[in-house]
């Protein structure tokens, strides 16, 4: 199985790579092709038909041999390229993240990991996007979020044929899989992210010219439903959201893992 590892955050994201051995370890080949510089909240914008640049690179030395590549265009153009371009082998599925922070509610519309998982599910692959929760200064624990894609990784067989779909995987911060309280299919939260956040004008009156400072006010957040994506997270728990680019589909049960 050959399977395609990307994200929105950029080559040199350690949640790349992360995620990138931890398919490698499932037993399948892996395949990097991710956008050269951060591309976040792109959804599944594709670049102007203009030329752009493949560049091959040298992964971390613990992943010597695979193949990977940054391209400077968007998530979406990266998974085309390595989907149509025939510098890869024929792509089986698509693996989006490790993303540095959550991609849900209806945010999971503006979300570029989010879009080149979407993209790869068009194409009639199955695909999955995993995004860990962020929380400020606190050191992004990469290897939790990279024990959950190997172990949710099976679960692209299930969806193998379905039509058009998205895992979309959203893990809380937790310093280790251990902590983890279980995995819990989930719906998308009403979470919008326009809601909680303030934009400051410097001068405060408008000008001609004027410096914005964007502010995320996490205090005014609700609180959300268990059987929510970002309600399941909140309360310790691995949230698995099956996502469709149509609007209509039969519904999908996913038989997840019983314990972590």
């Amino acid at each position: 199985m050959h399977v395609l590892v990307t994200n929105d955050d950029g080559i040199d994201s350690p949640g790349l790579w992360a995620l990138a051995g931890a398919i490698r370890a499932t037993g399948a080949q892996v395949s990097v092709v991710a956008p050269a510089e951060e591309q976040s909240a792109m959804s599944m914008a594709l670049p102007p038909l203009t030329n752009r640049e493949l560049c091959a690179i040298i992964p971390p030395p613990e992943l010597d041999g695979m193949l990977a590549f940054a391209h400077n265009g968007s998530p979406v153009s990266c998974v085309t390229v390595a989907i149509r371009s025939g510098v890869l082998p024929p792509i089986d599925a698509v693996v989006a993240g490790i993303n540095r922070g959550l991609n849900s509610g209806t945010n999971v519309m503006l979300s570029g990991t989010v879009g080149a998982a979407m993209i790869g599910a068009l194409w009639g692959l199955p695909a999955m996007a995993v995004s860990l929760q962020y929380r400020g200064p606190e050191p992004m624990p990469w290897s939790t979020a990279a024990y959950v894609a190997q172990r949710l990784f099976p679960l692209l067989e299930q969806i193998r044929g379905h039509e058009p779909l998205v895992l979309n995987v959203n893990v809380p911060h937790l310093p280790s899989p251990s902590d983890i309280r279980g995995f819990r299919q989930t719906r998308l939260s009403e979470f919008f992210f326009g809601h909680y956040v303030d934009i400051d004008l410097h001068p405060p009156a408008p000008v001609e010219r004027t410096q914005i400072t964007f502010r995320f006010v996490r205090e005014r957040l609700p609180t959300f439903a268990i059987d929510t994506d970002d309600g399941a997270v909140l309360a310790g728990y691995v949230s698995i959201t099956p996502l469709r680019p149509m609007i209509d589909g039969s519904p999908i049960r996913l038989e997840l893992p019983e314990q972590v």
